[in-house]
């Protein structure tokens, strides 16, 4: 913690600070996408997150959309609320934002809220990040995946896939093939749009990060690329997953070889959240998670 400053003062998150992040959210139970480091130095707008520390608890600066402050935490050890009262003390005086702590995971809401009474909850369904249990996707056993294991044998008897491991030396023609799926796929999302740009700053990190990725070659052609990184010490994040959409099974052919690519402390995969896209929420529901790591808003 020496080399994160007290707050108001702030600094630039570094991979440096991977492991202290990382024990944090573990500490605190935290699932959540936006407290990964990948997240934090890849998903911006203009700047990468700031981190500085109340005590032995952390505080993220994210850039909002528009501009200006969005703070994450306080979380991880030692007294929450007076760690709570001096974020929202600065923020009002030394930054102009509101008395307002956004999108707090759930485990770190019900601990807030047992000390302080917020004066306003909002629960943002769509942003929710979907739960799974690792061991479940990579056997896809029981009824409850009939359906998904019926593709990928159907995907396995039809193909003569093989996975092979990302590795650093690839990065270039990892990006040159994801660059051709955006190029096919993008249709002018912004949301793709940023979330190519994210890759592009991931990639080449992925490895410090710890991460663990794969492609699936189809007739010598790289099909899929997936990959993940850890949140905390039982939680992976799976960031990204590309497969070509006409290939049927291949999307359930790349996620179950993942699964089985991950070292056994990833219990629990985040397949982040569906946005409220409705075909992207029926798809993930069909994975059974086993819950939702939610993203509540606190007023006070």
């Amino acid at each position: 913690m020496n080399n994160i400053p007290e707050f108001p003062q702030q600094t630039e998150i570094k991979f440096e600070h991977n492991d202290i992040l990382r024990a944090a959210t573990t500490a605190e139970g935290i699932r959540s996408a936006e407290y990964s480091l990948y997240y934090l130095k890849t998903w911006f707008y203009n700047r990468p997150a700031l981190i500085s520390r109340i005590g032995d608890r952390l505080v993220l600066d994210v850039e909002g959309r528009q501009g200006g402050h969005i703070f994450l935490g306080p979380f991880g050890k030692g007294p929450i609320k007076p760690a709570v009262e001096k974020l929202l003390l600065h923020a009002e005086k030394d930054f102009g934002e509101e008395r307002i702590l956004h999108f707090i995971p759930g485990p770190l809401a019900e601990a807030i809220s047992k000390e302080i009474t917020p004066t306003r909850i909002e629960e943002h369904r769509d942003y929710f990040d979907y739960l799974y249990l690792r061991e479940e996707l990579a056997d896809l056993s029981g009824g409850k995946f009939q359906k998904r294991r019926n593709q990928l044998n159907k995907f396995q008897r039809e193909h003569n896939a093989h996975i092979i491991p990302l590795k650093e030396e690839d990065s270039d023609q990892i990006i040159r093939c994801l660059d051709c799926w955006y190029e096919k796929y993008g249709d002018e999302d912004a949301f793709l749009d940023m979330e190519r740009e994210s890759i592009k700053r991931a990639l080449p990190n992925l490895w410090k990060l710890g991460g663990v990725g794969i492609r699936v070659s189809v007739a010598e052609n790289t099909c899929g690329i997936t990959w993940a990184v850890p949140i905390s010490d039982d939680t992976w994040l799976v960031p990204v997953e590309k497969a070509p959409r006409e290939v049927k099974g291949i999307y359930q052919y790349v996620n179950w070889a993942l699964a089985n690519s991950l070292p056994a402390s990833a219990r629990i995969l985040n397949r982040e959240a569906d946005l409220g896209i409705e075909g992207l929420r029926t798809a993930k529901e069909r994975y059974n998670p086993l819950g939702f790591e939610k993203k509540i808003t606190f007023w006070f």
